[in-house]
């Protein structure tokens, strides 16, 4: 028994003393490809209340959530490709539904519901504002047990596709913030949602002061 003891302790003052030293690593790679995106990446929150177009709504609605591949898959990766989320555009003219299959917007509703979105003034003046919503119909019956589950993957499904949009805003010199502070109330009534629909975030961006 001693000698397991003696044996025990040694194994775990050993493993202790590895992981207690630090290993310098390399200067990493800050540019080529994707690594200028990554280098350049940081939120905003001084935005110019500018207009966006529908080429740049396009392309930006491609980066968050569009297809890129035959198969129909999206730009970021959700759990067993449900493609459980949803992401309305709201800009100075009007809200839409973006359709990633179609590549195509529904009019939600024609108008400036941008303060919706947020109640730091910044929010109202991005050139557009993203809002994430999870629709939990889009998960097999097999699947809805678990609430707390599904919700935390509409969160992690969001944040992925918000990192492509963080990306892209750098690439192109333009600014993204991601909040979680809205008018659900408001929100819910305007886009017509359901107890099926469920809130993750919300992401600025447009055009940095």
């Amino acid at each position: 028994m001693k000698k397991l003891l003696a044996a025990s302790l040694f194994v775990v003052l050993f493993t202790s003393a590895v992981f207690a030293e630090d290993i310098s690593l390399p200067v990493p790679e800050k540019s080529g490809g994707i690594l200028d995106a990554v280098a350049l990446r940081q939120s905003a929150r001084d935005f110019v209340d500018e207009d966006i177009s529908m080429q740049q709504l396009s392309t930006l609605l491609w980066v968050a959530g569009g297809v890129n591949r035959e198969d129909g898959r999206l730009t970021y990766a959700t759990a067993s490709n449900f493609q459980d989320i949803i992401i309305f555009a709201f800009t100075k003219k009007a809200v839409y539904r973006y359709n990633p299959q179609a590549h195509s917007l529904t009019l939600i509703a024609e108008g400036d519901y941008r303060k919706l979105t947020g109640g730091q003034p910044f929010v109202a003046r991005a050139s557009v504002d993203l809002l994430y919503i999870q629709d939990t119909e889009k998960w097999p019956e097999s699947r809805r047990g678990d609430s707390a589950v599904i919700l935390n993957c509409g969160f992690a499904h969001a944040g992925l596709s918000m990192q492509n949009v963080y990306l892209y805003a750098a690439s192109i010199g333009w600014g993204a913030r991601t909040r979680m502070n809205f008018d659900r109330e408001g929100l819910t009534k305007l886009l017509g949602l359901t107890d099926k629909h469920n809130f993750t975030l919300m992401q600025c961006f447009g055009v940095k002061q």
